[in-house]
């Protein structure tokens, strides 16, 4: 109970200032959580989590899907005692808020730490208003840093945490190999040596660690979603892994702010210049922890595993990327916490210049990652573009009462899966032709498909189910002058030529075009086949 209460030796003119911190924090990520529309990766996870009867159930079918079972477990329990899809923002919301509390309360960090963190972009947006897995991977990291005293004695708690950790994503395997990284160096550079019992600690926490990682690859692996692994067919493994290992801050540059991204893409000469600017930041950073190397070490070993994984099996994404970040953050506080004990061993260093431009630099990194959340703001509070149309679409279809009963279409498959957090309606999957809301991307499909192929399937789709048929497509045909072949998702083709769009557009009707969306591309025009 120690681990998570506030601490009560504190100044009452702290803790009063704290708690001002946490509720403007709190009402931020409320704000932005309660008016993000969800898109198709959130309301994914849900749709697989209702699925089957029984846990049991939901558990054999969801092996395969590329995600551990923990974020699945928690959503169905969660929607059991509230029966209604919102449980996804509400379990979010939730361990977001559990997090920061820990990270204002709890975590020994430097002021300004602590402050950049709370309100970086990971912290307020992608793992509180974004409904999704990883935001339970920043709660065990805290509560591993605040439970790592005690639980080095006999290494059980730390173990369940580990495996624990583990089972959030996959990515978060690499940050349990980055904890038993620190705690194998800590013994090993301790001076005197350690007792037995310190090691069989250790070993006790990583034999359960490692059942937790076996039981993550068992759950994740082999996956249905094939296609959205890495493509290394034809490719030389030893450059690949040599590049992870050489160029691993150019996997992370989506911790610049969307402004200078777009400057990045637009000039090829920038691109050089950001790329070795984020590259000095995040080596910089690591001699942040340079007075203590068992941490250094493991920052380090968690930046290649997360290169090495975004090279070899997943690209990685902000929300992974980040992760790396909420990894340094608990490993500061770590030090933090066992500076103390840790005196007269080796490996620990008096903090010096290289540790202060070492923090510097991540407090640069940290700064960017407030000025990303400052735009997430913007862009979800004060304007009038949403993550996805999902919701206005169920506005759109619940106005129409001939389309109450509508099943609904889409290229790309993938736009019907937010749907069923706001209508009811059936939808069918093209490319698998098969009704579903849970698109699997595998090479198993139909992964070429023409614009006749679409009014053919919803003709026959008409004719056999006897409803309305709205096909959404993410292509605007009216701007399509000559014949196209465009590429979808991970390996999807769709072609279309001006004969076809006029065959479709003869045998459909406009009924909405949505608008513009910002970070996703879920928007698309709705026709009704005639």
């Amino acid at each position: 109970m120690a681990v998570i209460v506030s601490k009560i030796d504190e100044p009452r003119s702290t803790t009063l200032c704290k708690t001002l911190i946490f509720v403007v924090w709190f009402a931020l990520a409320s704000a932005l959580c309660w008016s993000e529309t969800v898109w198709r990766d959130e309301v994914r996870a849900l749709s697989l989590a209702l699925q089957g009867e029984s846990f049991i159930d939901m558990l054999r079918q969801m092996h395969g899907e590329g995600h551990p079972a923990l974020w699945y477990i928690l959503l169905r329990a969660a929607h059991l005692v509230v029966g209604s899809p919102v449980v996804l923002k509400i379990v979010a919301l939730t361990i977001a808020a559990a997090s920061a509390y820990l990270l204002v309360f709890r975590l020994e960090l430097p002021r300004s730490i602590m402050l950049l963190s709370l309100f970086s972009s990971f912290s307020v947006f992608d793992y509180a208003a974004m409904s999704r897995n990883y935001g339970i991977s920043m709660l065990l990291v805290f509560l591993i840093v605040l439970s790592w005293e005690r639980g080095m004695r006999n290494g059980m708690v730390l173990g369940l945490l580990f495996a624990l950790l583990a089972n959030t994503n996959v990515h978060s395997v690499v940050l349990v190999g980055g904890f038993l990284a620190y705690w194998f160096f800590d013994l090993v550079l301790a001076r005197p040596r350690p007792s037995l019992s310190a090691y069989r600690a250790f070993a006790t926490a990583a034999v359960i660690a490692a059942i937790g990682v076996v039981l993550c690859v068992m759950t994740v692996y082999p996956t249905f979603n094939d296609a959205g692994q890495n493509d290394l067919a034809g490719k030389n493994f030893a450059p690949l892994v040599l590049y992870a290992f050489a160029g691993a801050s150019s996997y992370f540059m989506e911790f610049y702010p969307d402004r200078i991204l777009r400057l990045v893409v637009a000039d090829p000469s920038l691109a050089r210049v950001f790329a070795s600017l984020m590259a000095v930041l995040i080596y910089g950073s690591l001699l942040g922890l340079a007075n203590r190397r068992p941490a250094m070490l493991a920052a380090a070993s968690v930046l290649l595993g997360f290169s090495l994984l975004f090279t070899l099996v997943y690209p990685g994404s902000y929300r992974h990327q980040a992760l790396w970040l909420v990894f340094m953050i608990g490993m500061i506080a770590l030090v933090r916490r066992s500076r103390p004990a840790a005196a007269g061993i080796a490996g620990v260093e008096s903090s010096g210049g290289v540790v202060k431009i070492g923090r510097l630099c991540f407090m640069i990194l940290l700064a960017l990652q407030v000025a990303s959340g400052i735009e997430k703001v913007h862009q979800f509070l004060f304007t009038d573009i949403p993550l996805s149309r999902a919701r206005d679409l169920g506005s759109f279809i619940q106005s129409r009462p001939d389309l109450k009963d509508a099943i609904i279409m889409a290229d790309p498959d993938y736009l019907v899966e937010p749907l069923p957090y706001y209508i009811p309606n059936r939808t069918y999957l093209l490319r698998e032709q098969r009704f579903g809301a849970i698109v699997r991307y595998t090479r198993n499909a139909r992964l070429s498909l023409s614009l006749a192929d679409i009014l053919q399937t919803a003709r026959q789709l008409q004719q056999s189910e006897h409803a309305p048929i709205v096909i959404l497509l993410s292509q605007r045909l009216d701007r399509i002058a000559a014949p196209v072949s465009l590429r979808e998702s991970y390996s999807w083709l769709l072609s279309l030529t001006p004969e076809e769009i006029s065959a479709f557009r003869s045998e459909t009707t406009l009924v909405k075009r949505f608008g513009p969306v910002a970070g996703s591309d879920e928007t698309f025009d709705a026709y009704l086949l005639k």
